[in-house]
């Protein structure tokens, strides 16, 4: 069974390689091979593999060499064996051992060591230990181990027979011959993905960029994690943020690797190299046509020097920081001489735009005109940073003298860095305007837009309704300031308000030839008519869906198919919620929409969740966070799967930890809705380690806060936990009257679901007034629901409420059918904790009951070590488990020991086994 190995972000493949040799006992010797660029994360692989393979018991020889080691004789060696020597020397033949002490500098040195006798010497060393245990021999930066050292290490690694030894090595480049004629993996370490690279900015730096500078950084660096640590931290000391069409910062310590390679250029290759950095898809026809008649000759040299690459017509940057290095050392004059003279041969009008601008030394109309058409036609095409870089070039070159070009020009740059991912840079340029712009609709139009781009719902709303103070009588801009707070509503002031603006904003937009602005307000309505508790405005939907599969941005980000794939989620109609959202996922990814991308998997995480598939569920969940950390600071609504999924697979402290942070930030801000959702996570939790005393002040908190903004009873997920907790809490009146006031508007929607729901909960009331007839009855009842439904875990709860009903009616051979039932169910969607009260409800009927606090052999061993302070990690580590298996059982073992953190358990283990 494999031991957990360190996590690095966005390195699976690589780390796998590297655990499944260690965990291969049978398959050693083995070799894994690390190879790539400089700064592209070897080292980091490397001491991750060898932390595996001390976690696994090897015996481990290691060196890290530099490259002012070269030179000596057996440095390496000396590393390599410098800690084992005493217990290896004694146990080998004589003259070995002389000849090895004499390498290593220790005892009476012999002056004339035979080469041939320290290789097999080595050799002799590396099989004493292996008879003792699995060696792990590990070499980092294999190119700067001296010579005399290579000589045994390649000895060694060519007769190791069937010893128990892995080898683990990290070269940079090409591995050597000699190492790929080797039965070894060649692991080559390439550059890591976009959402790598912003998790160890954001891990290493203490901070993240909004994504546009995210991608530049990326891109740059080919995503090597060193070089983008240089140019964040660069970037950073310069405040993060660069001007519209600023290069990257090169800090010096990349400066003076890259101007060794530039320097040596001749001026026909230097031309060339200048033409390349400063075109977007050089190919060789472009740079002929741009560099002249010495362009064969310049290229040629650039191309010998391996500052260049072909790659078939196109011409590269044998790495991309040469091409920044190369712009950098550019004059201003030359570049815009440059460019004007590109803007004359670049085959698109997107990129002649580009050139007119870099080259254009002043503000100008006509430079200004044909950027603001190519920032449009690159939004049309999918792509917003590239239009958000055009209108912000397009706004820098308008006039001054032309104040209505600049206000238009301003409202588009911003809306474009907002569908970017950009919102800071959005609201810079927003607030600026709205500082000079004139009261009434001219500044109207200036705060509804700056309200779109804030991060604080609060702060949006109070946005909306001073620009709805100005509006004025213009429908369109009515029309969407109304949709705006019909949105924010459901999280801010209540759904009925949203319901009342969501009309507003439909009965405007009714009244403008805006088909988009149509569609969205009918979307808005449909949203909000829906949460309270309306149901589908059926005629107002279907005229919306078939308007927006007209339009040529379908779907639309909160247009009318994401509402409809809303509704079908919290109905129940999981394969057509599901494809809906699959199909918005991949517009987002295909147009480059990272906010609507994060929303897509927000809503598949839900999907999938209420599935029962909750392992792709918790993907999406982790997915739509990564996004949204990467698009702003992450808001409670978007955390609120993964603290869901976490709570239901039983991963208790992770989903404590999330629903607090998350309830604690949704009141600061306000998030009345939010908070609701967190806090029913905090009262499931504890309902599912069997405290309804500690769950039902969660639950009732949540009920009274979902009252204003959630009336639809599908969505109401903690109605049945605050019924379970009532009736265990003997508020059966409580309990009787809020299945009344629910089951009434569930019945009038027809919510299998949530019938389903309320139906188990009038079993358990009656149940605890002593009328197991009627309970049972209610209890098939809900059975019946559940089949018309799709929530496998909620099903198996009622399967379970059924076979304590029966036990208690003496009903046994009832009860355990209905338990076993119960538990398979809750094992197939991964429930342990709920799985282990089918366990115990079983063994009551069978008689063989057991103490609450009486923990397995193996559940007390895993107990001992994290009442000691030691990691779910390290307790897999010391017990050969996986980390999952650790969790499952500390679940179960927070449950019969009635404790609730890991802390507790620490202070209350010792008396309880």
């Amino acid at each position: 069974m494999r031991t957990p190995v360190r996590e690095l972000v966005g390195r699976e493949d690589e780390l796998d390689a590297i655990v499944h040799m260690l965990d291969a006992r049978d398959g050693l010797p083995d070799m894994v091979v690390l190879s790539g660029d400089a700064g592209i994360g070897k080292t980091e692989l490397w001491r991750a593999g060898l932390e595996a393979a001390l976690e696994r018991g090897f015996r481990t020889l290691t060196t890290r060499p530099s490259e002012t080691e070269t030179g000596y004789s057996y440095a390496g060696l000396s590393d390599l064996l410098g800690g084992v020597g005493d217990d290896v020397l004694p146990r080998l033949p004589p003259i070995q051992r002389r000849a090895l002490e004499t390498a290593l500098l220790v005892g009476e040195p012999d002056a004339s060591v035979d080469e041939r006798a320290v290789v097999s010497a080595f050799l002799g060393a590396v099989r004493v230990l292996a008879a003792d245990g699995p060696v792990c021999i590990a070499v980092d930066d294999l190119q700067w181990l001296d010579a005399a050292s290579i000589g045994p290490l390649r000895f060694a690694l060519t007769r190791l027979g069937d010893m128990p030894v892995a080898v683990l090595l990290a070269v940079r480049g090409t591995p050597p011959e000699w190492l790929r004629r080797t039965s070894a993996r060649l692991v080559e370490v390439r550059g890591l993905s976009i959402g790598a690279t912003h998790e160890v900015l954001r891990t290493r730096l203490s901070t993240s960029f909004a994504r546009p500078l995210l991608v530049r950084i990326w891109k740059t660096s080919g995503g090597n994690p060193f070089f983008a640590l240089e140019l964040a931290d660069a970037l950073h000391r310069r405040g993060g943020a660069l001007a519209v069409g600023e290069e990257l910062p090169i800090p010096s310590s990349l400066g003076e690797l890259l101007s060794a390679r530039l320097d040596g250029l001749g001026a026909a290759a230097a031309q060339v190299v200048n033409v390349v950095a400063a075109l977007a898809d050089p190919s060789t026809d472009l740079v002929e046509a741009a560099a002249g008649n010495s362009a064969d000759r310049g290229l040629t040299e650039a191309l010998e020097a391996s500052v260049l690459q072909l790659e078939g017509e196109r011409v590269r940057f044998t790495h991309p920081l040469l091409g920044s290095a190369v712009a950098a050392r550019t004059t201003p004059s030359r570049r815009r001489v440059l460019h004007a003279r590109l803007a004359e041969i670049v085959p698109t009008s997107e990129e002649r735009a580009r050139h007119l601008a870099l080259a254009a030394p002043r503000p100008s109309s006509s430079a200004a005109a044909a950027l603001e058409e190519a920032a449009a036609r690159a939004l049309r095409r999918g792509a917003p940073v590239a239009a958000a870089e055009l209108a912000e070039q397009a706004l820098r070159l308008t006039p001054a003298s032309r104040p209505d070009d600049v206000r238009r020009r301003v409202l588009a740059a911003a809306d474009m860095h907002h569908r970017a991912g950009d919102a800071l840079r959005a609201r810079g340029l927003l607030e600026r305007e709205r500082a000079r712009a004139v009261p009434g609709q001219e500044r109207a139009t200036v705060v509804a837009r700056l309200a779109r781009v804030q991060s604080s719902p609060r702060d949006a709303t109070a946005l909306y309704r001073e620009a709805l103070s100005e509006a004025e009588d213009d429908d369109a801009l009515r029309a969407v300031i109304h949709l705006r707070l019909a949105e924010l509503m459901r999280f801010t002031d209540g759904v009925g308000q949203g319901v009342e603006h969501g009309r507003l904003a439909v009965e405007a937009a009714s009244r403008v030839d805006d088909p988009p602005l149509r569609c969205l307000a009918a979307a808005a309505y449909g949203l909000l008519h829906f949460n309270a508790g309306l149901g589908v405005p059926e005629p107002t939907m279907t005229e919306a869906l078939a308007l927006e599969r007209s339009l040529v941005g379908w779907p639309l980000t909160d247009g009318p198919t994401v509402v409809h794939g809303h509704h079908l989620c919290w109905m129940g109609d999981v394969a057509d919620a599901r494809t809906v959202f699959e199909e918005c996922r991949a517009a987002a990814v295909s147009r480059d929409e990272p906010h609507a991308l994060a929303d897509a998997h927000w809503y598949l995480s839900v999907v999938e969740w209420r599935a029962g598939n909750w392992e792709v569920a918790d993907r999406h969940a982790a997915r739509c966070f990564e996004l949204s950390s990467q698009l702003g600071p992450v808001l409670p609504p978007q955390e609120y799967p993964m603290a869901i999924i976490a709570a239901h697979r039983g991963r208790i402290d992770e989903a404590r930890a999330i629903a607090e942070r998350a309830f604690a930030l949704a009141g600061a801000e306000g998030m009345t809705v939010a908070q609701s959702g967190h806090g029913w996570t905090l009262g499931f939790v504890e309902l599912s380690l069997g405290d309804a005393a500690a769950a039902l002040p969660h639950l009732r908190r949540a009920v009274e806060n979902r009252e204003a903004f959630v009336l639809e009873p599908a969505m109401r997920e903690e109605l049945g936990d605050v019924v379970e907790a009532l009736v265990a809490g003997g508020e059966l009146e409580e309990a009787d009257a809020t299945i009344t006031t629910w089951e009434e508007r569930a019945r009038r929607l027809d919510r299998a679901w949530a019938l389903a729901i309320l139906a188990r909960g009038r079993g358990l009331v009656l149940a605890a007034r002593g009328d197991f007839d009627g309970a049972l009855a209610s209890f098939e009842e809900a059975l019946g629901e559940h089949a018309r439904s799709n929530d496998p875990f909620q099903h198996a709860r009622t399967l379970l409420a059924l076979g304590r009903t029966q036990r208690r009616a003496k009903q046994r051979g009832a009860a355990r059918a209905s338990l076993t039932d119960a538990l398979a169910r809750f094992e197939r969607v991964g429930a342990p904790l709920w799985a282990e009260q089918a366990r115990g409800e079983l063994a009551r009927v069978g008689g063989r009951s057991r103490s609450a606090g009486a923990l397995t052999e193996s559940e007390s061993r895993i107990a001992a070590l994290v009442a000691e302070g030691k990691s779910n990690r390290e307790v897999a580590a010391t017990l050969f488990l996986t980390v999952h298996s650790v969790e499952t059982a500390l679940t179960r073992i927070y449950r019969k020991l009635a404790v609730r953190s890991r802390a507790e358990l620490a202070r209350r283990y010792g008396s309880k086994t």
